[in-house]
């Protein structure tokens, strides 16, 4: 039984990751590592700095950064921690999740619902969004519909001939 730098049975993690189908069939981005990145990565997931890794490895500062740099260029994250987290699920035998097609948040707003209950949909459905829409037209239109109700009426008394007091 072999213990990781983190702290865990790398056996059972790796025994973990074959055994499943799913995952024996997608490649993971982990497995493009090399081991001196992978050793770096459970360090910094241990909250070593860049020094204390060069100094309990024997590599310089510098050749950490670097190789961490390239360790989260293969992984697609933007910071070390990220990276750090992503090989410990890895050799815990976490799966990440696949990436969704459809992100949840993407609501269609247009065609606009009624505002109202209808048959369809008796509840109010309406998104926050959809709401907001209908709360700008309808206060857009509301005061231009009193104001042709106000010309209307107006009109209609000048025509008829009505004295306006």
């Amino acid at each position: 039984m072999e213990i990781s730098p983190a702290g865990y049975d790398k056996t059972d993690a790796s025994e973990t990751a074959t055994d499943s189908p799913a995952r024996s069939d997608r490649p993971s981005p982990v497995d493009q590592l090399s081991e001196r990145q992978l050793s770096y990565l459970r360090l910094v997931y241990q909250h070593r700095s860049s020094k204390e890794i060069a100094m309990l490895t024997g590599a310089s500062p510098r050749a950490v950064d670097k190789q961490l740099l390239k360790a989260n260029n293969l992984l697609g994250t933007t910071s070390r921690i990220d990276a750090a987290r992503i090989v410990a699920e890895h050799d815990a035998g976490v799966e990440a999740l696949p990436p969704a097609i459809v992100l949840p948040s993407d609501e269609h707003v247009f065609p606009l619902p009624p505002p109202l209950p209808t048959a369809g949909a008796a509840a109010n459905m309406l998104t926050w969004k959809q709401a907001a829409i209908w709360s700008a037209i309808i206060a857009i239109l509301t005061p231009i519909g009193l104001t042709v109700a106000g010309m209307v009426m107006l009109t209609l008394t000048f025509l008829l001939g009505l004295k306006v007091r």
